[in-house]
């Protein structure tokens, strides 16, 4: 008997197949037969429709039928695979035979300037060329039952590696096409003499292979939920799907790398008196006219052994016991890479300078760091560095937008310095989305999570400290519990040491925490220990 556990399929008989033994079954061309069994020496068992015989009988005399116009979704998968990867093809072709060789030949672009447009559009081509010849043998013989197509793309994995450095280079032709449009009048000719035939114009084509990528993914993904998880091709599409992810996702992270650099160095170039790099590694600029200055007023001296403080600081920072999924992080790590994030158009609400009171401020933010800038000018878009704040002493202060959860109406920026409050950038008031807020907040909790464990790791030194009382000239909202809450004009006693001549400095530590990215002292607030932010700018 045929087994009862898988469902019977419709052939139709290609040729006459005559039986030379008792178990096999005749066949007449046109007969339509049902069968669920093939085996691997070619074979098929099934039922004669015409008069209920079963037998065996050669798979290759058999076709599988569907109904009429109809084809399975898994065959129009593959044919639409096949279609587009020749629409793909052609187009690649397209850009090569319209521009970069005319360009080439014409000599209208400089060697490098072409190199940078074009890179390694030939290699595309060929790569696409024999993808496609592959997809074309399979699809035109197509079986359902049968042919593969996920051994196809899991060999074509890793030359996909290929489109990453083009993804690359993309952001960086997009400026240099920019420029050229501006200050080469033979390359503007060229264009517009191309205009007419290709309307999406020299750009457009370009993102074709950064676009093509993402279309695989889709494609593998359908045709995995339209195949059996019998099908000898089901576990070949999935190991071939997790391949061409991680090339998508490659050049996505690869593309918003370079397009956060070329951010940085816009930004950068807008401060016109100022030093400001803000690719530099080691997170090092400031401003030319910046001088530093202590912002703690020298009251009394104290002096407190190392025993005693080791004693009281223990309360204050206990044994590192947090997650990073306790402040939503993940399991990233501090990474060296400046990331812009939001800039915002701020006025100064609360300051220690009055004269600051009411001034317009521009905050560019970053995933550790905020310049706090003033406008020159509106439309060419320059700044003056007033002041640089480390992200891990910044808070927010949001009010949500009554009866909508992705936007709020009000946002202020504090910080040891001064409170910024947004402003909306025309007539009416714009409100601030949300997730913006949120991303700024993440990634102050990042910056926070890793000052605190940092901290916590520092061994306080034997020897005597002194302590100096300040009032504070601020508001300082902490994010962790090693830090210190304080109101403007509250009394602290910072921690310190005295060397140089009998010098005080305000430091439990040998060396500089400012290898951290920023000062912070250690003090006492009536009674209560921690951290708070030094005033160095």
């Amino acid at each position: 008997m045929l087994s009862s556990f898988r469902p019977l399929k419709q052939y139709v008989v290609l040729h006459d197949f005559v039986g030379q033994r008792p178990d096999e079954v005749h066949l007449d061309k046109g007969d339509i037969v049902l069968s669920a069994e093939k085996f691997a020496d070619g074979w098929m068992r099934g039922i004669r429709a015409k008069n209920q015989r079963v037998g065996f009988f050669p798979a290759k005399a058999v076709r599988r039928l569907f109904p009429k116009g109809h084809d399975c979704k898994r065959t129009l998968i593959a044919k639409e695979l096949l279609s587009s990867e020749e629409t793909y093809c052609d187009s690649l072709i397209e850009i090569n035979e319209e521009f970069a060789l005319p360009l080439k030949e014409q000599s209208i672009l400089l060697p490098e300037e072409h190199n940078q447009l074009f890179g390694s559009l030939s290699s595309l081509i060929a790569l696409s060329e024999d993808f496609r010849r592959r997809l074309r043998e399979r699809v035109n013989f197509w079986d359902e039952d049968e042919t593969k197509i996920g051994d196809i793309f899991l060999n074509l994995a890793p030359l996909l590696k290929l489109i990453i450095s083009f993804a690359v280079g993309h952001t960086n032709a997009n400026q240099l096409f920019t420029k050229l449009r501006l200050t080469n009048e033979k390359f503007v000719s060229f264009l517009s003499s191309k205009e007419e035939k290709h309307s999406v114009g020299l750009m457009g084509l370009l993102i074709c292979p950064i676009q093509r990528v993402p279309r695989y993914v889709l494609l593998l993904k359908e045709c995995i939920k339209h195949t059996d998880e019998n099908h000898q091709d089901f576990a070949v599409l999935n190991l071939a799907l997790a391949e061409v992810q991680k090339i998508a996702t490659d050049i996505n992270e690869n593309i918003r790398r370079v397009e956060n650099e070329l951010q940085l160095i816009s930004i950068g170039k807008s401060f016109t008196q100022d030093d400001v790099n803000l690719l530099n590694s080691n997170r090092q600029f400031a401003s030319r006219k910046a001088k530093s200055s202590s912002r703690l007023f020298l009251k009394e001296r104290d002096k407190i052994d190392s025993k005693k403080l080791k004693k009281t600081a223990s309360f204050c920072v206990p044994e590192f016991c947090g997650t990073n999924e306790d402040v939503g992080i993940g399991s990233e790590n501090l990474s060296d890479t400046r990331k812009y994030i939001w800039e915002v158009a701020t006025s100064v609400v609360e300051a220690d300078d009055a004269k600051e009171l009411g001034d317009s401020r521009h905050l560019f933010i970053f995933n550790d760091l905020v310049l706090v800038a003033q406008t020159l000018s509106n439309t060419k878009k320059q700044y003056k560095l007033r002041r640089k704040i480390p992200l891990c002493q910044v808070w927010i202060e949001e009010k949500r937008l009554d009866g909508a959860d992705t936007l709020c109406s009000g946002l202020s920026v504090g910080s040891p310095f001064a409170m910024y409050k947004a402003v909306a950038s025309d007539s009416e008031s714009e409100p601030i989305k949300l997730r913006t807020v949120e991303n700024v907040q993440k990634a102050i909790r990042k910056q926070k999570y890793f000052l605190e464990k940092a901290f916590k790791i520092l061994p306080i030194p034997d020897g005597n400290f002194y302590t100096q009382n300040f009032s504070t000239v601020s508001n300082y909202q902490s994010g962790t519990e090693i830090e210190l809450t304080f109101r403007k004009n509250t009394q602290i006693a910072i921690v310190g040491v005295v060397r140089d001549a009998g010098k005080w400095h305000p430091s439990i530590y040998d060396y500089s925490v400012e290898a951290l990215g920023c000062t912070w002292y250690f003090g006492f607030i009536s009674g209560r220990c921690g951290f708070v932010p030094g005033r160095n700018t």
